[in-house]
């Protein structure tokens, strides 16, 4: 095919004749809903005035094909549709419409003109125009190369892609970040309560270890406490210093909970035709939400809650555990970044997609966070797949955007660490 229109100009140069005409057309009332087509004499015969008879809610109506070769003048279509509605009210009394099916260009005004022909049924015209842009849907490539000998190609794409959870926010985090610095000020207080208690009753840890090897151990001797208590106005100093301290990283603070506290996000994807598909790239962009690396909530840390840059001190032997970025094996099906706009992008990469079953994938790998509460979250996705010079384009899928409460949120996280915690 070298022209972009050769759909419309085969039609149009029509040259197979009748026969192949109502064929074509009976699977073109097939592919536009019309039931129960049943063509009269595609071989000829006399019909009795209709091609086929069909039905449309219900009702039964006639078709009537016209193909021509090359454009006939409207008078000449006008007197055969005339003829083909005569023909057909005989053939069915009570007749409820006529689809009238014809490689012929129609104007506007020419439309009008047919349709009012006989104000008694309804006329339904699959001109020209109309007839190519049916022919050209993806999905009628091979009728398009039966009856016009022009290559399908390999079959369309048509791919449908399942994202499954939702977008998270979360509520009353603000009062969790007021809660935080009233347990560090009350924590203050009580390590201020217990020096001043302390001081009263000095003492020497009894011990058969020498000094040098409690020194070793991190131990050492306890010495009578010189430090005088905090005052109020110091500790009000501390918690204000704390307040701002993690006011600044509050946001960091959160994308820990949520990460650890939240479920990550799981897809499927169907192929929908019969063959299978080959390198098949899936890439999906949430627009109005980003994503988190999804963390095992067992391995939640209360400080981190409060600065997730935290980590252990040293043990005696010097030893700090560490969190190591977990590293996917090669031909992992899943990655992720953010485009310019801050938006997720999911990128699914497939050897091979088949046409049964579907492609599921359970792993935990990014959780899913409303960029703004008040926003809807949609998602939109591109397929490609090898031997296809083109990609097919999702319609938006809206999202659902779920309110968490965050309390809710630091007592699971705390219960999953320790299962007595309330």
């Amino acid at each position: 095919m070298t022209r972009f229109d050769e759909t419309w100009h085969r039609l149009l140069k029509w040259t197979a004749g009748q026969t192949p005409s109502e064929r074509l057309a009976a699977l073109v009332l097939d592919e536009e809903g019309y039931e129960s087509i049943d063509p009269s004499h595609p071989l000829g015969g006399k019909d009795g005035g209709a091609d086929a008879l069909v039905k449309k809610d219900g009702a039964t109506w006639v078709m009537a094909v016209y193909f021509p070769r090359d454009q006939q003048t409207i008078k000449t279509i006008t007197d055969k549709l005339a003829s083909d509605i005569a023909a057909a009210k005989k053939k069915v009394p009570g007749l409820t419409g006529l689809v009238f099916v014809t490689n012929q260009e129609l104007r506007l005004a020419d439309r009008e003109t047919l349709r009012g022909l006989d104000p008694d049924i309804d006329i339904d015209l699959i001109h020209l125009e109309r007839l190519a842009t049916i022919l050209d849907r993806p999905r009628m490539s091979p009728v398009r190369e039966q009856y016009l000998d022009i290559s399908a190609g390999p079959p369309p794409i048509l791919v449908s892609a399942e994202v499954v959870g939702v977008a998270r926010t979360f509520d009353f985090s603000d009062q969790v970040l007021e809660s935080l610095i009233e347990i560090e000020r009350e924590a203050l207080i009580k390590q201020r309560d217990k020096l001043i208690e302390r001081s009263k009753k000095p003492q020497r840890v009894q011990t058969a270890m020498t000094p040098g090897l409690l020194e070793a151990l991190g131990l050492g001797l306890s010495e009578p406490h010189t430090q005088p208590p905090m005052s109020d106005d110091e500790i009000a100093r501390r918690v204000n210093t704390l307040r701002e301290e993690l006011t600044s990283r509050w946001g960091q603070c959160q994308d820990y909970l949520a990460a650890i506290a939240w479920p990550a996000l799981h897809f499927e994807i169907t192929n929908q035709e019969k063959s299978f598909l080959n390198n098949v790239q899936i890439i999906l962009t949430f627009h109005g939400a980003r994503g988190l690396e999804y963390a095992a909530i067992d391995t939640f840390k209360w400080e981190r809650l409060k600065d997730p840059s935290w980590e252990p001190p040293a043990g005696p032997f010097g030893h700090v555990v560490q969190n190591f970025p977990r590293i996917n094996p090669a031909g992992y099906p899943i990655s992720w970044d953010h485009n310019e706009a801050g938006d997720l992008v999911v990128t699914i990469d497939l050897p091979e997609l088949r046409p049964h079953p579907p492609w599921r994938h359970n792993g935990n790998d990014v959780v899913l966070v409303a960029r703004d509460p008040a926003d809807t979250v949609t998602v939109t996705y591109t397929v490609t797949a090898h031997g296809y010079g083109t990609y097919f384009e999702s319609d938006p899928i809206a999202l659902p955007t779920e309110h968490v409460d965050m309390f809710d949120s630091v007592q699971e996280a705390l219960r999953a660490v320790d299962p007595t915690n309330d």
